[in-house]
């Protein structure tokens, strides 16, 4: 039987700038019938618009994400063994290193040091901006009002930097090159730039694995702090 489909879009500004306004259309896919492991897997796919009285709409780049519901997986009965059985690809890596296959439950070191309260994880897979639409904080106000939407009700919220254009699938585009006109830099350098814009907001190496990891406790009390600390300023 042909599954049914559920598609929910949601639009969300994420900040502006002079000559015009950013938003997030969000669009996020699941499935409508009983739950099994993969169900728990949800792509989420932003669309970046930047509008202007000017040029009207323009797509400004996009950003994708992955949110896995473990919390909700393990309350529908779904064992930490098979929930890791049905995962596969670059999400498996994750659950490698960041959850115990046993219990389903970030990993000891993982709490210890990142406070990881809620078991769900949000993945930002990949954030492009277009050439002419960069250095405005567009790529900053994105992952923030991702986080925003779809990381409340995460422990944990993880990335891999890695530059887009040593990936194999754009390495190879001739085409795709042109068009997302890529700093002329080397892989370290370009490696290099792309983890320091990830430190920057927050997120922090687990080891030598390459995934970098932002505490959703931590951030909270840090931003909580900010706030307390301006109000009395």
């Amino acid at each position: 039987m042909k599954s049914a489909k559920a598609l929910t879009g949601r639009r969300e500004k994420s900040g502006s700038n002079t000559s015009a306004i950013t938003s997030i259309e969000f669009v996020l896919r699941a499935e409508l019938h009983e739950p099994t492991e993969t169900d728990f897997v949800h792509s989420i796919n932003g669309r970046i618009i930047a509008e202007s009285q000017a040029r009207g709409e323009e797509d400004a780049g996009y950003i994708r994400a992955s949110l896995i519901q473990f919390s909700e997986a393990l309350d529908h009965g779904i064992s930490a063994e098979r929930l890791g059985d049905g995962i596969s690809g670059d999400i498996a890596e994750y659950w490698e290193h960041l959850f115990d296959p046993e219990t389903g439950h970030p990993k000891e070191e993982i709490q210890n040091e990142f406070e990881a309260v809620d078991l769900d994880l949000l993945i930002i897979d990949q954030i492009v901006i277009h050439p002419e639409f960069r250095g405005l904080g567009i790529a900053e106000s994105a992952v923030h009002r991702m986080i925003g939407i779809f990381g409340t009700a995460c422990g944990l919220v993880a990335c891999r930097p890695w530059p887009l254009q040593f990936t194999p699938s754009i390495a190879n585009d001739p085409k795709a090159l042109r068009q997302l006109a890529f700093p002329d830099v080397s892989e370290g350098e370009a490696i290099r730039k792309l983890r320091s814009f990830w430190s920057r907001l927050g997120f922090w190496p687990i080891r030598s694995t390459g995934i970098y990891v932002m505490s959703r406790s931590q951030r909270a009390c840090e931003v909580s702090f900010q706030y307390h600390g301006k109000s009395h300023q």
